[in-house]
């Protein structure tokens, strides 16, 4: 049986198969195009099988707005426009909340944190984190991400000498989970990071096959992956209850994240946050404080190894601002290149390359009727290479953020961090840290991608490499081209 490839582009939405037509809305609205997909199960087992690949296809042959059939006359649409983008993201926010399906199927994972949560909750929950991403707090992380990379650098000395090959994902996320729990959380969890970092990939790895699963099973029922999900969640409960517990035994706790949600007292009854919600807060920084700044340190590294040019430069520019010292928060104005080339990293490989809303409002968007209750995505992957917005967009090309902080595209067609009301907190975090990682790594080594493989994105809650990213260890003065 093959999937029909019927353009849908004029079926009107059925009277009340979801919710009614808002009086604003004209009753001649069509649905937008897309592939019909295979009889009774649509398009689910596409989305299933290759969920990237599934959506760049359609957007190529379908358009910027594009419809996905599923099973029980559910609406999925794709937008890849940065004005449809801004009236989602920004100008009807509110009618546009996360996706509660998503969100259910994150919750027994991260509970009803920043990422999850909706409506009042959350931006009371995003003005108590706001202060610990702002200005001089924020450059004062320095030194701790700078230490920490030069504790890695030591330990893959090794590793280097040996001119080992080896997947660099583990690594990145053991590194970036240290920094994230010593700046935000003022904790040390360099002898537990590696254990850590790999519960949270078990805990993710499940929650995507629930993700992509367009029937949903039973929690109840058991099986081998969701007894593995319970372990590791278990692991990362004990660390984090534990970690709450102790700080609320400290008489003079440092003046951090969690310190700062401890002291939170609701406005109207005066109550601060239970266990469950700090623990919630906690976790949904393990999902979104580190794990996107570890893929987009993955990627950077192997856009390095594929591009000598640009690691040239950046190694250059390093030497030239840094010489033979660490570099320092003070330094980045001045490594422009370094920024710009990372910039442009986010640019082709966004950690969080589909967000996900649902209207509670029929709506229109570009013409098209978008039914309340849709699953709504938007994908800043394919934003970014979209040629209607972006010079030579499959190209990698650093310089184009030079002068730019949007690469030259307008505002909404640069989304790595998403934008509008839910702009990520810690997108600051994440522009010093990675920068500062990349050129405290450069002073020591080189790292190229192991013979023949192919950097292919897949979805695993964030834009992960399909087969890991496995590089060749060098000391860099051991090449011969020296430090400069």
């Amino acid at each position: 049986m093959s999937p029909s490839t019927r353009s849908e582009t004029a079926d009107p939405q059925p009277p009340g198969e979801r919710g009614t037509m808002s009086p604003t809305l004209s009753g001649h609205l069509r649905r937008p195009p897309g592939p019909a997909g295979y009889p009774v199960v649509g398009c689910g087992p596409d989305l299933v099988r290759d969920l990237v690949g599934t959506f760049t296809r359609a957007w190529r042959e379908y358009g910027d707005i594009v419809s996905f059939r599923l099973p029980g006359k559910r609406n999925l649409f794709l937008i890849v426009h940065p004005d449809h983008i801004k009236h989602v993201l920004d100008d009807r926010q509110p009618n546009y909340p996360k996706d509660p399906l998503s969100v259910g199927k994150f919750e027994p994972w991260v509970g009803q944190g920043l990422f999850t949560s909706n409506g009042d909750f959350h931006f009371r929950q995003r003005r108590l984190a706001q202060p610990a991403f702002k200005g001089s707090r924020i450059s004062g992380f320095g030194p701790a991400m700078v230490e920490a990379t030069s504790d890695l650098v030591r330990d893959w000395h090794g590793r280097a000498t040996r001119e080992e090959t080896f997947d660099i994902t583990p690594e990145m996320f053991r590194l970036a989970l240290t920094i994230v729990m010593q700046t935000l959380f003022s904790t040390d969890v360099s002898n537990r990071a590696g254990e850590l970092a790999r519960a949270v990939r078990i805990c993710n790895a499940y929650t995507n096959v629930r993700l992509q699963r367009f029937v949903e099973l039973p929690q109840a029922l058991p099986s081998k992956a969701r007894s593995r999900f319970l372990r590791a969640r278990a692991t990362l409960d004990s660390f984090v209850y534990g970690l709450i517990a102790e700080r609320r035994r400290d008489p003079a706790p440092p003046d951090d994240l969690l310190t700062r949600f401890l002291n939170a007292q609701d406005e109207q009854t005066g109550e601060r946050m239970s266990d469950k919600q700090l623990r919630d807060e906690v976790v949904t920084m393990f999902l979104g404080g580190y794990e996107t700044t570890a893929l987009s340190l993955v990627w950077a590294f192997s856009l390095l190894s594929r591009h000598p040019e640009a690691e040239r430069k950046v190694r250059s520019e390093v030497a030239e601002v840094c010489g033979d010292r660490e570099p320092a928060a003070s330094d980045l104005p001045r490594l422009r290149y370094l920024r710009a080339f990372y910039q442009e990293v986010l640019r082709l490989y966004p950690s969080v390359w589909t967000l996900s809303r649902s209207p509670l409002e029929d709506d229109e968007i570009g013409g098209y009727h978008i039914p309340a209750g849709s699953q709504v995505f938007i994908s800043p992957y394919l934003m970014h290479r979209h040629p209607g917005f972006w010079e030579n967009p499959e190209g990698f090309r650093p310089e184009r953020f030079e002068k730019s902080a949007t690469g030259g595209a307008p505002l909404y067609a640069y989304i790595p961090f998403s934008r509008g009301p839910r702009l990520c907190p810690g997108s600051s975090v994440a522009v010093l840290e990675a920068p500062l990682v990349i050129a405290r790594m450069l002073q020591d080594y080189r790292l190229t991608l192991a013979g023949g493989h192919v950097c292919e994105p897949t979805s695993n809650v964030f834009l992960y490499p399909r087969a890991g990213m496995p590089m060749r260890l060098q000391h860099f003065k051991s090449t011969g081209e020296g430090a400069a």
